[in-house]
């Protein structure tokens, strides 16, 4: 059995991935929506203590692992290097790191401290090692189309309306039938007008064209 690691293009920590294949599993790039990394059913997110730091003092850490959850794999964060010696160095409290460290684990997203490059190559290695068929790209989620966006974005296609004018129709309105039903009565100029008039009465034909009451 073949043994795959999916490596996200956006990662070049190039010591990883060959330690990765030395361990002898074959790397495959390519863009992955959450993580650096997948491995049988994992995902993984390599953070250098420096990195980790960095990433909880500016909350960036709790974004990644919703990221990392919303895959449909297992979450796992790396962290690289010596976390207490490089606290020893930074101008944050060691009691921060831990409250961070407890929220992941809450969060369901699992902790792996490893040493160094080398050692991370062989811990996403051995997953994929463990995995039962080989790792495929986790697929993003459908973005799922809110009917209030719909409402705007039917209103706002048409001629001299836009997003910011369609809200104000639908809230004077309430709906985008009623206020198609009611388009005689909209607060637009008359060239407008015009235009509305025509994209909404004119019967479908493929020839139907703006360009003659657009003007120069």
């Amino acid at each position: 059995m073949e043994f795959i690691v999916l490596v996200d293009t956006r990662e070049h920590a190039q010591e990883v991935v060959r330690h990765i294949k030395e361990a002898g599993c074959r790397v495959l790039k390519t863009k992955l929506e959450a993580g650096d990394y997948v491995a049988g059913e994992y995902v993984f997110e390599r953070k250098s203590v420096d990195d980790f730091v960095n990433s909880v003092i500016e909350g960036r850490v709790f974004e990644q692992a919703e990221r990392l959850k919303s895959s449909g794999l297992k979450p796992v964060v790396v962290v690289e290097g010596d976390l207490w010696r490089e606290l020893r160095y930074r101008r944050i409290s060691p009691n921060a790191v831990l409250g961070a460290l407890l929220a992941l684990s809450s969060m369901g997203v699992g902790l792996v401290y490893t040493e160094d490059k080398a050692q991370t190559g062989v811990l996403v290695c051995l997953a994929a090692r463990r995995a039962k068929k080989a790792a495929k790209a986790p697929a993003p989620k459908k973005k799922e189309a809110d009917v209030r966006s719909l409402q705007i974005a039917l209103l706002a296609s048409l001629p001299g309306i836009g997003p910011r004018r369609a809200e104000e129709l639908l809230k004077k309105y309430g709906t985008p039938l009623n206020a198609l039903l009611n388009y005689k009565s909209w607060e637009v100029d008359s060239k407008s007008h015009t235009l509305i008039k025509r994209v909404l009465e004119t019967p479908f034909d493929a020839s139907n064209t703006l360009d003659d009451y657009l003007g120069p």
